[in-house]
């Protein structure tokens, strides 16, 4: 899968150095190593290469030379985006590279008439959630028990597009 449009490029990073390109292959032992410190139930490595061969489903990496320093992975079907993963490397967070990644998704929604974003997060995940908030995203439900290693509830969130000047 690929995203052939311009990313999306509000924000700006501490380093400006920080690119957003589309994932490769050759990212997973980077990604994977983020994936495992952010997460108590990381995605597995086979996971990730299912991913990257799905058409709906696009991932993009936040790089500064080779150094992947955070990753999104998004599902487009029809008019509907559903955030799937998000991670930052846990030594690089508040630095703007979450905002960057946001940002690339947001461009990618507008950019191909999208009308709604979606995701679940946890209901701990306080910084997660204030990201979002910022890039207009509401809580539109709850599910109970969502998480598996405590469970913990996530919060469903939504962006909607319908009003915006595109």
């Amino acid at each position: 899968p690929t995203v052939r449009n311009k990313l999306h490029k509000r924000s700006k990073p501490a380093n400006e150095a920080i690119r957003m390109r589309e994932m490769r292959k050759e990212d997973l032992p980077q990604v994977l190593a983020i994936e495992r410190e952010s997460f108590p139930l990381p995605f597995s490595e086979n996971l990730f290469h299912m991913e990257l061969g799905l058409n709906i489903a696009h991932m993009l990496v936040a790089v500064e030379a080779d150094t992947v320093y955070g990753y999104v992975d998004f599902w487009h079907v029809d008019n509907e985006m559903h955030i799937i993963n998000i991670a930052v490397e846990p030594k690089r967070r508040g630095q703007g590279i979450g905002a960057l990644l946001m940002d690339s998704v947001m461009g990618y929604a507008q950019e191909h008439a999208v009308d709604h974003i979606y995701l679940d997060v946890r209901e701990s995940n306080y910084r997660a959630i204030a990201l979002y908030r910022r890039y207009g995203f509401e809580q539109v439900d709850i599910r109970k028990g969502y998480y598996q290693d405590n469970q913990e509830d996530a919060l469903v969130m939504v962006r909607a597009f319908i009003n915006d000047k595109r």
